[in-house]
């Protein structure tokens, strides 16, 4: 007879399979735009497990699809990520209330567009989607990308959909980084910046996230609540102050035109 301790269904053997699970996620979660492939030795040491274990859970989610290996041996990301993560962005409320917006605005500007989900529990932004400029652009983040909800247009439209009370509770939260000098790295200054863009419905940014690029965003709203961000960017050059405002009207009057 199987012991109660041994059985599937044993308190002992559910809480054996969550740490599995958590294990697993835990593996797959060390992988990053920084560090694509990872070696076993720095697999176990990012999730402090021994490589005999972390060869084992390796092996099962390269049969699942889910991790990949080069011809060195290196660990990669696999495949069926890709088919999971396209299911996300389509079941996104996010995206199905910001894309068609995304399409016009497109159309209308020929400049990049974004789409953005925030993750409230991170507090941090996803790119779920993303239109390509027209004329040649610095690079902009790819859809996958997932960057601290602080500089940035994406950025401070999410944190003007919150209300006053909301955004004092999660400033003093946020991790302020300099990732260019026009970043803002003062919480009283974004506060200040984040209230200015809620009064006029749209955000803007010059070269606080990437340098010699500037963009105007507007706060994607799902059953009344902030879920995510729909901007245009575009080179600096192009949206001097009067023109980068115009801008932030436009992604206003067509995000609320689209979202009838």
């Amino acid at each position: 007879m199987t012991s109660p301790e041994l059985r599937p269904d044993s308190p002992h053997a559910v809480s054996g399979a969550v740490r599995s699970v958590g294990r697993a996620l835990d593996i797959l979660s060390a992988f990053s735009s920084a560090h694509p492939r990872l070696t076993l030795s720095e697999l176990a040491e990012a999730v402090g497990l021994p490589r005999p274990s972390v060869r084992r859970l390796a092996v099962t989610l390269m049969d699942r699809g889910f991790l990949r290996q080069d011809q060195d041996g290196g660990y990669l990301l696999g495949v069926r990520l890709v088919e999971l993560g396209s299911q996300v962005t389509a079941s996104s409320a996010v995206t199905h209330l910001a894309a068609p917006a995304a399409d016009e605005l497109a159309r209308m500007t020929g400049e990049t567009v974004l789409i953005a989900e925030v993750d409230w529990s991170s507090l941090s932004l996803v790119i779920i989607g993303k239109r390509h400029p027209v004329q040649p652009a610095a690079e902009t983040s790819p859809v996958g990308h997932r960057y601290d909800l602080a500089s940035g247009c994406l950025a401070k439209a999410v944190l003007s959909g919150l209300p006053p009370s909301g955004l004092a509770s999660v400033v003093p939260k946020l991790r302020l980084t300099a990732r260019t000098p026009a970043s803002i790295v003062d919480p009283a200054a974004l506060t200040a910046d984040v209230t200015a863009s809620r009064a006029r419905g749209y955000a803007v940014q010059s070269g606080e996230f990437l340098p010699g690029m500037s963009g105007a965003a507007v706060p994607v709203h799902v059953s009344g609540r902030v879920a995510g961000a729909l901007a245009v960017l575009g080179p600096t050059r192009r949206y001097p102050g009067p023109e980068l405002h115009r801008a932030g009207r436009l992604v206003r009057s067509v995000m609320t035109a689209t979202a009838r």
